[in-house]
């Protein structure tokens, strides 16, 4: 028996198997002696997809954070934290594609594993590619189990560039900062978005600055609407996960001489690179004609008392799911919008006298509209000046048209009201034809 046994050629990768045994929990133990990189074994990789040696991490939130696992003889696996430390992180985070280790927890603080774990009394001397270049007690060999499974928290590496502009955001990789990432192989959150272009060492990735496109996300705060999205690159061999670059800009929901003082807008990506878009421009003008195409010349405007005054708001922003809502207008004889004196034309969304005072157009576009005869106000004919106060309302968040009944209105969702929008003076041309 024996004999036969000494004259078979048995490959060596069976003679490892055959001496291995596989526990109830799927643990793979070895009989055989310590062993480090240098004399393991052959092995076949079973899945021809994924290369021997690759790592991953996971539940980390990101790809360069998580508890780590090993690639090897066909299945994932994971790594004891007998003698882990920042070398071995250093390692794991530079074959992932990440910035410098921040710190190697282990005691399965990533959440505990399954399967296999294929390497305990790790060794790393900092400088290797690939963590199974390190020293350890041999493939499959522990004493642990996977409530001890090694973790890593690794630098993410940072873009330096974000230009938040008015139509795209632009988002710029510094080919310097990729740390092994091969920075033309990124997309955005939409896999399809993966057009870039090359200056000067910075590769820059751009999306149009509307919601939904090429994965865009817009959440709203009391002052801003904020678009979020991700840039997503691979590692230069393309055989682990993509790294993120999440980012986001941030947009005042004001004209632009609304604020005196600037408000930092509330981020919701925490880490994430971040910068604040050029404010909203909302106009307001009087038109001579019924269907709002013949502005009048800007100063002063001449008309009989009783005659029409149409009224135009127009909002020059260029997400469509915004909309711009009426909240109120009124008349004064001074050109200050906070005059106490005045004579309100809309109020709380809805015309104050229906028989005077028309709303034809509100919370259904960018542009509003209204119309109204106005007589004089007070009982003489002094210059009187129009305000107009507005929001920028979400119309996929909430309903954004006023129902009015009885001066009355729904509740309409709210973003960040604009400063009273001015026209004046009106001036009364009293001769009678």
């Amino acid at each position: 028996m024996f004999k036969m046994w000494s004259v078979m050629r048995v490959p060596a990768v069976l003679v490892v198997l055959f001496l291995q045994t596989v526990t109830g929990n799927n643990e793979v133990t070895s009989t055989k002696p310590p062993a480090t990189q240098a004399n393991l074994p052959e092995v076949y990789d079973v899945d021809m997809r994924t290369p021997e040696g690759d790592i991953r991490l996971v539940n980390g939130g990101g790809a360069c954070s998580g508890r780590v696992e090993i690639y090897m003889r066909g299945q994932w696996g994971t790594v004891c934290d007998d003698a882990w430390d920042l070398n071995d992180a250093q390692v794991v985070c530079r074959q992932s594609g990440c910035g410098r280790p921040l710190s190697a927890p282990g005691v399965a603080h990533f959440g505990p594993g399954s399967g296999a774990i294929w390497l305990d009394d790790v060794a790393c001397t900092g400088s290797e590619s690939k963590l199974i270049q390190c020293s350890h007690l041999g493939l499959g060999t522990h004493n642990c189990g996977h409530h001890e499974d090694a973790g890593v928290v690794c630098e993410v590496p940072e873009p330096e560039v974000l230009t938040c502009g008015r139509d795209q955001i632009q988002i710029g990789l510094p080919l310097s900062n990729l740390f092994g990432l091969n920075g033309f192989s990124g997309h955005l959150a939409d896999p399809r978005c993966s057009s870039f272009t090359e200056r000067n060492g910075i590769v820059w990735y751009q999306v149009e600055r509307r919601a939904d496109t090429c994965g865009n996300k817009l959440t709203t705060n009391s002052t801003h609407a904020i678009y979020s999205n991700s840039v997503f690159v691979y590692p230069e061999n393309n055989a682990s996960s993509p790294v993120s670059f999440p980012f986001s800009c941030a947009y005042p929901l004001e004209t632009d001489t609304s604020l005196d003082v600037a408000i930092r807008p509330n981020l919701l990506l925490d880490g994430a690179i971040s910068g604040v878009g050029s404010q909203a421009s909302a106009s307001m003008s009087l038109f001579q004609n019924s269907n709002y195409t013949e502005p009048y010349p800007a100063g002063p405007v001449t008309l009989p008392v009783g005659s029409a005054l149409r009224v135009g708001v127009s909002v020059g922003e260029t997400d469509p799911r915004f909309v711009v809502v009426l909240d109120d207008c009124y008349a004064t004889h001074s050109s200050n919008p906070d005059d106490l004196m005045r004579y309100f034309l809309i109020q709380n969304g809805c015309p104050s006298d229906r028989r005077q005072v028309t709303v034809e157009e509100s919370g259904s576009s960018l542009q509003a509209r209204f119309s109204a005869l106005l007589f004089l106000f007070q009982g003489n004919y002094r210059d009187v000046y129009l305000h107009c106060n507005l929001h920028l309302c979400d119309q996929r968040a909430s309903s954004c048209s006023p129902v009015c009944s009885r001066r009355e209105r729904r509740s309409v969702s709210r973003s960040v009201p604009f400063k009273p929008l001015t026209i004046g003076p009106i001036t009364w041309d009293t001769i009678v034809a």
